[in-house]
């Protein structure tokens, strides 16, 4: 196994890595990668969160031995104090019904979990590719503002477009806009529609927004790090499940 602290290999008997001397903590079997869901009655399950540092590494984890867990910067059994983008009380983790779920609690950034499938995107929802959050928008028509001289201001003409997908900045300021035009607009580090050069969390093609009979779907091309959705309401968690909270991103594992 690896030192959590350092990733240097260390001997599955030795207590201490010979490397940086940081305790070892023995690391208990895990099952792949399933779904939650089970015909008949539930089973109770345990599980524990995983933090994963940025470098793709495996950090501390978290046990969730009890019924529900708190996670913020200033309650709850999983802390992260030292992360200004978590809310003091941010999410809860619980268990119910055999299942376990996660719930945002109304935090300023919101509590987002990596999608699978396709899900469907409203005006105004917010989503992560690397390390971009961006906004979806439909289109709004650009008001028009009359001067005190009782004239219109002569900007350039603006082409009607269907939806825009906006970057958030520190500050919850704006960056970069795309105005989309047709059906289909593509996310990724280049040769895309909206282009994050910069970013090496983005594989090279890594979402796309398109419209389909009416609905608008947020679509994960099979990207190295995922893409994630912000949670509107409880959902249950799979093992193998990552969930970001803050800059913090924890994946769940069944024991």
């Amino acid at each position: 196994m690896n030192c959590s602290a350092c990733g240097h290999p260390v001997a599955p008997d030795h207590r201490f890595c010979g490397n940086c001397g940081s305790p070892m903590q023995p690391v208990a079997p895990t099952r792949a990668a399933e779904s939650v869901y089970h015909d008949g009655a539930p089973t109770v399950r345990r599980a524990r969160l995983r933090l994963i540092r940025g470098d793709g590494g495996d950090g501390f984890t978290f046990q969730l031995n009890g019924t529900s867990h708190a996670a913020g910067r200033a309650e709850g059994p999983i802390l992260f104090p030292d992360d200004p983008t978590v809310s003091p009380l941010h999410a809860t983790f619980y268990y119910r019904d055999g299942r376990l779920f996660v719930r945002d609690e109304g935090s300023l950034n919101g509590t987002y979990i990596r999608i699978h499938e396709p899900v469907p995107i409203t005006d105004g929802e917010i989503f992560l590719c690397g390390e971009q959050v961006l906004r979806f928008e439909l289109y709004r028509p650009t008001p028009v503002v009359v001067g005190d001289d009782g004239a219109v201001f002569c900007g350039t003409p603006v082409a009607v477009w269907r939806f825009r997908v906006v970057q958030l900045v520190r500050g919850s300021q704006e960056g970069l806009v795309y105005c989309a035009r047709k059906r289909t607009v593509t996310i990724g580090r280049e040769d895309c529609d909206v282009n994050f050069g910069y970013d090496r969390f983005i594989s090279h093609y890594h979402a796309r927004i398109e419209e389909r009979d009416g609905e608008y779907l947020l679509k994960d091309l099979d990207s190295r790090n995922g893409s994630y959705f912000r949670l509107k309401q409880e959902v249950p968690l799979s093992n193998g499940d990552y969930v970001f909270i803050g800059r913090q991103l924890l994946r769940v594992e069944f024991i």
